[in-house]
């Protein structure tokens, strides 16, 4: 960049005087090529502007169906998540990095932002039980094992937690967004068949479970109606 490129973006974002507005605009009126650079960013502005614009109007029945998303209301509602740019609302630094290639730029720009409406990432097969199953209820994955939930509890974060019997150890899990539960600790043994009380039947060893009980701040146990709830709710 030289002095006439830094001088025009300052021009073009408001960024100067009164005065030495006055001066530009009539050094751009007795200069062609930098009338012309002028017209030019100018031209990468409208463009960005309406690539934006464009990007927050809802997509139609024909767009969904070329991307291959599925029906119309299979779809979340999103939220506009960038405002559309004024003519001389960007900094002079953001400026300065697209003017050469605007064109380009706001149509990949738009292209990102339809292509962010995605349909969700598949669960693993354990997740899927413990998002679904009731405790005391039993689901079986592909490989053969029953996964049992034994009971659900609320973390101090705000997450929720399932104690669940797989095989012959007891685990505790804790959800994330999206439905993918992560294990917090493993423990030899079945669990005790009580969802009143975090316990661990006598023939297992309870270590693990209760330090990650005490380090996650766990609630008591929610009651059956509670967890029914959540289940139907989604866990919200």
């Amino acid at each position: 960049m030289n002095a006439d490129d830094e001088r025009l973006a300052a021009w073009l974002d408001g960024a100067l005087s009164p005065e030495e507005t006055e001066a530009f605009a009539a050094r751009i009126e007795s200069d062609p090529a930098l009338a012309a650079k002028a017209e030019a960013w100018l031209a990468n502005d409208r463009t960005i502007t309406q690539a934006f614009e464009a990007a927050e109007r809802p997509i139609d029945d024909a767009l969904i169906a070329r991307l291959g998303l599925g029906p119309a209301d299979s779809l979340p509602v999103m939220a506009p998540t960038v405002a559309p740019i004024a003519a001389n609302d960007n900094p002079r630094s953001a400026r300065l990095g697209w003017w050469a290639g605007g064109s380009a730029l706001a149509a990949s720009i738009a292209a990102a932002l339809f292509l962010t409406v995605q349909p969700p990432a598949p669960v693993d097969e354990l997740s899927g039980a413990l998002e679904r199953t009731a405790s005391l209820g039993t689901a079986q994955l592909a490989d053969g094992r029953k996964v049992t939930p034994l009971l659900t509890v609320r973390a101090a974060d705000g997450r929720w937690c399932r104690e669940f019997r797989d095989g012959g150890e007891t685990a505790l899990a804790c959800r994330a967004q999206g439905g993918r539960w992560s294990i917090e600790a493993r423990a030899k043994g079945a669990a005790a068949e009580d969802t009143n009380a975090i316990a661990v039947a006598s023939g297992a060893d309870p270590a693990p479970l209760e330090a990650a009980y005490r380090q996650l701040k766990a609630s008591d146990p929610v009651g059956t109606d509670q967890e029914q709830g959540l289940i139907a709710k989604g866990w919200k």
